[in-house]
């Protein structure tokens, strides 16, 4: 498997993703936090649960809109053009936002230190393919 290939692949994967768990949690948002993170917002005062739940979703959309951008620039991100380096900057972001967070708070359950994994290969692969495939 070529790395342009292997680029595509992890991209479109990842633009999947981050529309599928953005999408639901638009709409499941209190059944995720119940059973991924083990919240039980129902317990919370109505107030403190509708603001958080307001802000989670709101997150959940802006992670929909980055897969949408993810899925719909794919072939301009793999060409090396501006949105390649939006791209980037948003795959980092989250990186290290996940690295400050296991600092700062702990360290998280496996499928999050999983989702660390893969969100830094999928840097990885498609920041090392745009400096092949633009290495003059």
């Amino acid at each position: 498997m070529t790395l342009a290939l292997a680029a595509k692949i992890l991209m479109i994967a990842y633009g999947a993703m981050l529309c599928a768990v953005g999408f639901a949690g638009i709409f499941i948002a209190r059944w995720e936090l119940a059973k991924i993170f083990k919240l039980n917002v129902a317990a919370w005062p109505r107030d403190v649960a509708a603001t958080f739940l307001n802000q989670y979703r709101f997150l959940k959309a802006v992670e929909l809109g980055s897969g949408f951008f993810c899925l719909a620039f794919l072939t301009s991100i793999l060409e090396g053009a501006t949105p390649a380096w939006v791209f980037l900057a948003l795959v980092a972001a989250g990186v290290v936002a996940r690295g400050i967070a296991w600092i700062a708070d702990g360290r998280p359950s496996l499928p999050f230190i999983v989702f660390l994994v893969l969100e830094a290969l999928v840097f990885t692969v498609v920041a090392l393919h745009l400096g092949l495939s633009h290495a003059d």
